[in-house]
């Protein structure tokens, strides 16, 4: 069954103040939560990130409980005041095989009426002959990119709930995988800490286009 977009006023749906006025938060107002009700709306938006073949291979684990992330804690290394003070820690994981989801994800759109099941047949069979052969270099460089992708997201629909966050990519992977992990088929891409800023943030700064591109 396909996962309908919730519809609910956005806070801030400027969308040039969301992009631009972004900052990494260090700091949140350790007293605001956002509700559970309100991180599963903010989560099913960022899932309409792209990603390869549509095969979505991310999992979220919200940690926004005091043992959750108390447990949390030491793992962040140098992030321990964003999970002291933010709302919530939303761990991104990535899906070893996401190729296993093919059927039921092209299956929801020959039953949301956006595919014919001709060509369902045909994706999936594509996608599995395709996964079948790929590295597992190649599969983890894909993964990590639509888990990039599905961040880059999360981070602009909180500004648009009139939230902020900062992406941390420093922690013990291996500590997470293991205190947080559902399965073992899932393993931790990066870590977005959420909530009501209690600071500015920094405002850096960004080389010029004409540095980082070329046109051929």
């Amino acid at each position: 069954m396909m996962t309908e977009l919730p519809v609910m006023p956005l806070t801030k749906n400027d969308f040039a103040q969301n992009v631009f006025g972004r900052r990494s938060i260090r700091k949140f107002d350790s007293d605001f939560k956002i509700t559970r009700a309100e991180m599963q709306e903010i989560l099913t938006q960022a899932g309409r990130a792209p990603s390869s073949m549509n095969l979505q291979p991310w999992r979220f684990v919200v940690v926004d409980s005091t043992a959750g992330k108390t447990k949390l804690h030491d793992l962040v290394m140098t992030n321990t005041p964003q999970n002291d003070t933010a709302s919530a820690m939303i761990i991104v994981f990535g899906v070893d095989h996401p190729e296993r989801d093919d059927a039921k994800i092209y299956d929801a759109a020959v039953a949301a009426g956006t595919m014919t099941s001709a060509t369902r047949d045909e994706e999936v069979a594509e996608i599995d002959a395709y996964y079948h052969t790929m590295g597992d270099l190649a599969r983890e460089k894909t993964i990590s990119l639509d888990a990039g992708l599905v961040t880059m997201q999360l981070a602009l629909v909180a500004r648009a709930h009139g939230y902020d966050t900062c992406i941390i990519g420093g922690f013990n992977r291996a500590g997470v995988k293991q205190a947080f992990a559902p399965n073992e088929e899932l393993h931790p891409e990066i870590i977005v800490a959420i909530g009501q800023a209690a600071e500015n943030g920094y405002e850096s700064v960004r080389l010029p286009v004409a540095d980082t591109t070329t046109f051929a």
